[in-house]
């Protein structure tokens, strides 16, 4: 099932620009699953397998989308304010949203020509995750 969040370009922007200011950035754990040379893709993928002992920072800077409580974005800076995030229109919350919780890493690159007044749309199934930007006049 498609599900569709909307964030304003402001808040993204700002969370880009820390992500990029940041001299450590986390890692997902999709990330050090990765690092550890699984195929994440494989229908055999071995994601019991214990990563603790893989490095949990080295990642390029990006933001997380996740739902532990409401729908949001931060950015992957390992230091970084708590209230430093941004809802999705609609999702603020204290719970999670969702039956299992999520961790997905969007690249900075592309939300480099984000602008305040815009609106950073995340789209995701199953399979992918696709952006989309909708900008005023």
């Amino acid at each position: 099932m498609e599900q569709r969040y909307e964030f304003e370009g402001a808040e993204v922007q700002a969370l880009v620009e820390e992500a990029q200011a940041a001299t450590v950035r986390l890692m997902t754990e999709a990330q050090r699953y990765v690092a550890a040379g699984v195929d994440l893709h494989a229908e055999d993928a071995a994601l019991d397998e214990d990563v603790d002992d893989q490095p949990d920072t080295g990642a390029p800077p990006g933001l997380w989308l996740m739902n532990d409580r409401g729908i949001y974005l931060r950015s992957n800076a390992k230091k970084r304010r708590d209230d430093s995030v941004a809802y999705a229109r609609g999702f603020r919350g204290t719970m999670q949203v969702g039956d299992e919780p999520f961790c997905e890493f969007i690249d900075a690159g592309p939300l480099a020509q984000v602008r305040a007044g815009d609106t950073l749309v995340v789209t995701l199934d199953e399979r992918k995750v696709r952006l989309s930007l909708l900008r005023d006049g």
